[in-house]
């Protein structure tokens, strides 16, 4: 009786603290009085939001107006929106959610990408959410696609549907994160193919990344996209690397 009473009581605290994390979930420090629930004051004041001004295509921060490299190449997208810098906590986080896979760290991503999406990207007008798909190699080497389940969070809060049969991936490239700013151009061409591409003609659609860093990947998949015929193709990420460091960052 008092096994079952000690396994019940156990039971109960996990449970407690899963919903009331009394550990920041990030750098494991007690959180005390925070912000928010889950991080410290520490890791919480890391996290750089990216607020306006920003290029009101590519959403580079600091940017009045469209930003130079989109006046010279417009990139197919309508408008590209991230919730915030690629850097210290939440690059952490990130990390730690796709390597180490800690996935018990998305229910607190997706709060944050929900809490802070910003003004102009309204998710109700979107017929689908089409997460970036990873190759089916990788897939069962980290055993899930970290851009897949934050998706699900999403359209789980503004009832849209995730796609995940439109957008495939064909070839197992290098990782991007080996490679410099214009060979991740040519790796990433012929990454991506379509199915049941007669189901994306006439849609709004918004492709969802967690890592946008040089840009090859979303500008692949968007330019592959077009072909079924869309309405609209917008993107949302989570994170993006803070300007001009791009090739230092791992994704």
């Amino acid at each position: 009786m008092r096994l079952r009473t000690d396994f019940l009581q156990q039971t109960f605290n996990t449970a407690i603290n899963f919903l009331y994390p009394t550990q920041c979930r990030i750098c494991e420090n007690q959180i005390g009085l925070s912000v928010v629930p889950f991080l410290c004051n520490v890791c919480w004041n890391s996290i750089d939001f990216i607020k306006q001004p920003f290029c009101e295509i590519c959403g580079t921060p600091n940017i009045d107006g469209t930003c130079a490299d989109c006046d010279m190449n417009p990139p197919r997208y309508g408008k590209l929106r991230t919730i915030a810098l690629y850097k210290r906590a939440l690059q952490q986080a990130i990390h730690q959610f796709k390597f180490e896979k800690r996935t018990n760290l998305a229910k607190y991503l997706i709060q944050l990408i929900i809490a802070h999406i910003p003004s102009d990207c309204n998710i109700t007008e979107y017929d689908y959410i089409i997460p970036i798909p990873i190759h089916k190699i990788r897939l069962n080497e980290r055993g899930f696609n970290q851009s897949i389940i934050l998706s699900n969070g999403i359209a789980e809060n503004y009832h849209v549907e995730v796609r995940t049969d439109l957008l495939i991936r064909r070839k197992n490239t290098s990782p991007q994160s080996s490679l410099d700013r214009e060979k991740r151009k040519s790796n990433i061409i012929g990454a991506f193919g379509l199915e049941n591409s007669e189901q994306l003609q006439g849609k709004k659609l918004l492709v969802f990344d967690d890592v946008f860093t040089t840009g090859a990947t979303i500008q692949e998949a968007v330019n592959v996209l077009w072909e079924a015929d869309p309405t609209e193709i917008d993107v949302l990420t989570l994170a993006r690397t803070p300007p001009y460091t791009n090739d230092s960052v791992v994704t």
